[in-house]
């Protein structure tokens, strides 16, 4: 497969003008949902019988993982059963998600842009009693509805809220959750970021969950666990089957069980960065990727023995790119050769590693149309037999599908604009505070990316580096920390910024894949209609604050036996 170009000078081959984005969506018109009349009508409609590629979806969600961190990049980590399903499926090369986690678990499962929804501003803190608005309907319920499955299961990492009960996955259309509330967990005591034991068991729809012990015990191999047995005891018999599997792995902190850890050396890339040798800890991260993949083939060998392997769409994708020094959590993972890295708006934090595999996928493409994390879900209902354009009138969605880039027919025309950032907030740097959480931008950025163009306005993702002014500048920069970047490859001579918050930047991706150079002074045109979209687009968004609200001191875990539960009263 074609790895992007080293970061430099784009070719000089000639540019030509382009017009206007006139088939773009209209935002304001995708805010305003249908009636419920209207919606039952639509949903009817979207009944009727048609061609069916897939009966079940498994949806796996990595956690940080960069660019050119699996196998098939060249990245000297050992990822067979991951590579073996890009090899017999279609990889996206232009698939964009969002810089962080809540924001990209919110559009996959909602098929919506966060503007609509107020989730633009940042990840979620746990002890903030705010979360995913429980008003939008959530991937499950949409194929439920259409008749596409019967069952939906959601395994592994929330993080879109839990101040109360109906925030959380058993509420929102899944029949069982195995997993944990917070951003972060200790792998082995399952000790949340929320500051108490996070790992929760709910089996039935409407169910409240309850705290499991399974102290000692590694959670990608619970979580594996968890997707082998709801695989194992589907009853194909009543219908389609949707597993959401979202691995803890590859976040921070590092750690895995030695001997996964054990085949890999790789050198230190530059002395002591941060204080830490980056080879050491890319050895410890290989490791957790590796765990990760060998979890993936478990799956699958489970999907074998059920007799549903044949007609499984299997969806891999990461939730942001890996992250750096500045922002995340570092781990060891990279997205070398692109810029920047999770928090950011540059393409190391946005453009993601996805492909999919399985039933009526065609074998070993890559797909170059630009796609967004919003339309998986109009692409699983377009390969279970659903109308997907019924269910996008009906939910007001944002999603396309996809399935013509992935059954080779390519009989859909392809996305022209995806929205990549609007966020009218922006962090500060000591000795301020954060305003948000997990937001890792001096000002407020917006992205936006039409055909090859994107636009970028504001900063993209600056930085205290490690503190002191060691390596400031890494979040705007190019970081790499081991293959597929160059042996001798040196961070600290890769940086960038500052960007003040007039910056306006233009690049064409499909000649300068690293975001190199601007060429914003060569196409004003298209920056003036870049921008007067993206400022349409934020005309319409939902406010944001409520992500950057105060922690609610009503949320501590000694006030609930140790644990993080829900905090708040509902009628759930």
């Amino acid at each position: 497969r074609r790895v992007p170009s080293n970061p430099g000078k784009p070719s000089q081959r000639r540019y030509r003008r382009l017009a206007e984005p006139s088939s773009s969506p209209t935002p304001t018109a995708a805010t305003r949902r249908p009636s419920l009349q209207m919606r039952a009508i639509l949903v009817l409609a979207a009944l009727a019988e048609r061609a069916r590629a897939a009966k079940h979806v498994v949806l796996v969600l990595a956690d940080d993982l960069g660019w050119s961190d699996l196998g098939f990049r060249g990245s000297g980590i050992a990822t067979p059963h991951l590579d073996a399903l890009a090899n017999e499926g279609v990889v996206f090369e232009h698939l964009y998600v969002q810089r962080a986690c809540s924001p990209t678990r919110a559009a996959l499962l909602t098929a919506r842009y966060n503007i609509r929804y107020g989730m633009q501003s940042g990840v979620l803190e746990e002890a903030v009693p705010y979360g995913l608005d429980t008003k939008e309907t959530l991937l499950p319920t949409l194929l439920k509805e259409h008749g596409a499955v019967s069952k939906a299961h959601a395994i592994g990492k929330w993080h879109l809220g839990y101040a109360s009960w109906s925030m959380t996955p058993t509420f929102r259309g899944f029949d069982s959750f195995f997993g944990y509330y917070s951003g972060a967990m200790d792998y082995y005591t399952h000790v949340g970021g929320c500051g108490g034991r996070d790992l929760h068991f709910a089996d039935g729809a409407n169910q409240r969950g309850v705290v499991i012990d399974r102290n000692g015990t590694y959670s990608t191999h619970l979580f594996t666990e968890r997707a082998v047995d709801v695989v194992s005891h589907h009853d194909a018999t009543e219908g389609g089957l949707f597993v959401y599997l979202a691995y803890q792995a590859v976040h921070s902190p590092n750690q895995v069980p030695d001997r996964y850890a054990a085949p890999y050396d790789f050198p230190e890339v530059e002395p002591s960065v941060c204080g830490v040798d980056a080879g050491a800890k890319r050895n410890i991260f290989a490791g957790m990727l590796a765990a990760l993949d060998e979890g993936v083939g478990n799956v699958t060998d489970a999907l074998d023995r059920a007799g549903m392997r044949d007609e499984t769409l299997i969806w891999f994708q990461t939730d942001n790119g890996a992250p750096t020094p500045a922002c995340g959590g570092w781990t060891g993972s990279q997205n070398w050769p692109l810029r920047g890295g999770k928090c950011t708006a540059w393409d190391g934090g946005l453009r993601g590693v996805a492909f999919a595999s399985g039933a009526g996928v065609a074998g070993g493409l890559s797909s170059r149309r630009l796609a967004h994390t919003v339309d998986a879900g109009p692409t699983f209902l377009d390969a279970l037999g659903g109308d997907w354009r019924a269910a996008a009138a009906a939910y007001a969605l944002d999603g396309i599908s996809q399935w013509g880039a992935l059954d080779g027919s390519a009989d859909a025309p392809p996305r022209e604009v995806a929205l990549l950032e609007c966020d009218p907030y922006s962090s500060h740097f000591p000795p301020q505070n954060l305003t948000c959480g997990g937001d890792q931008h001096a000002t407020p950025y917006y992205a936006l990316r039409w055909r090859s163009f994107k636009l970028i306005i504001g900063d993209p993702g600056d930085d205290g580096g490690c503190g002191n002014g060691v390596l400031k500048g890494v979040g705007n920069g190019w970081w790499g920390t081991g293959p597929p970047c160059p042996a001798g490859y040196n961070n600290s001579q890769h940086l960038g910024g500052p960007f003040p918050a007039a910056t306006v930047q233009l690049f064409d991706l499909e000649r300068d894949p690293a975001e190199a150079t601007d060429v914003s002074a060569a196409f004003p045109e298209v920056v003036a209609n870049l921008t007067r979209l993206v400022a349409t687009y934020n005309a319409s968004a939902v406010d944001p604050s409520g992500v950057c609200a105060p922690a609610d001191p009503r949320q501590d875990p000694a006030l609930h036996g140790g644990a993080c539960l829900p905090w708040l009263d509902d009628e759930a």
